[in-house]
């Protein structure tokens, strides 16, 4: 049976407010669960046919605390990506444990990225002020790709994790995952140039239902030779958002890559728009 059918199935159960002595009470349980995951992200859509999604970010005249808490009438109004999707696919994945959506807006000073992630039990391996810790091999997180201007050639993008204790891994690429320097520790290996740092304010937040990782990333950090910042209204930029667990055997991605490389490849960022 199909999970939509059977989820359909269990809410009338519920909404019945009785379940059936042949019914275990932990069928209701999951029926409500099945609700979980629409009623904090919306309505998953399927991104498998390749077109790129686009988001409109309002400029804000008051910036959120960053804090963790999203109650702000900024992210109230703020560009929604709704439910990320497979990677590999495009499609809806229901059965994942990073489940999550992202809010983004801007002003002049920061860009603001705010996402909601359905991991009920994160790992946190890092102490937050760690320097560079390798959070996707250990730790339940968050990653955003940005490559200031309308460009998909992969050169001078910029590359921020954030893991659900709040410790940071950042670095700048000069193209298609370069540079890298190689090590005998894989923990000494260095990818692009980490001695760039991102600069972001960052703060996050448990819930019973997973975590929220909210952040403000420095324009002034994002200095390229071909894109001016801060970005001028009406201008677009490319970015891609991830959410991952497991070693990232778990990961969802806003816009999917469909087998044209890994998480670096621009041509598959999303296009994101500066609105006035």
């Amino acid at each position: 049976m199909r999970i939509a059918a059977w989820c359909r199935q269990l809410k009338a159960i519920v909404r019945g407010c009785v379940v059936p002595t042949a019914v275990p009470m932990a069928v209701a349980l999951v029926a409500a669960g099945c609700d979980r995951a629409a009623d904090r992200l919306g309505k998953s859509q399927d991104r498998g046919d390749g077109t790129l999604p686009e988001l409109t970010l309002p400029r804000t005249a008051e910036p959120p605390k960053i804090d963790g808490v999203l109650d702000e009438s900024a992210w109230r109004n703020a560009g929604d990506t709704g439910p990320f999707v497979a990677p590999g696919s495009g499609k809806p994945a229901s059965k994942s444990k990073v489940q999550a959506r992202a809010r983004v807006l801007y002003d002049a000073t920061n860009l603001y990225v705010a996402f909601e992630v359905l991991d009920a039990a994160p790992a946190s391996a890092f102490a937050r002020d760690a320097v560079d810790p390798h959070i996707w091999s250990k730790a339940s997180g968050v990653e955003l790709m940005l490559a200031p201007g309308d460009f998909t050639d992969n050169r001078d993008y910029f590359e921020v994790q954030v893991e659900v204790g709040g410790a940071v891994w950042d670095t700048r690429f000069d193209d298609y995952n370069a540079p890298v320097r190689q090590a005998k520790d894989p923990q000494d290996v260095r990818f692009g140039h980490q001695e760039w740092k991102s600069g972001i304010e960052r703060a996050t937040q448990r819930h019973g239902w997973g975590y929220v990782v909210e952040l403000a990333l420095p324009f002034a950090q994002l200095k390229t030779a071909r894109t001016p910042t801060p970005p001028a209204a009406g201008s677009k930029w490319r970015m891609n958002l991830y959410t991952f667990r497991d070693g990232q055997a778990d990961a969802l991605a806003w816009s999917p890559i469909l087998g044209k490389g890994n998480f670096h490849r621009a041509s598959r960022f999303g296009v994101l728009r500066f609105a006035p």
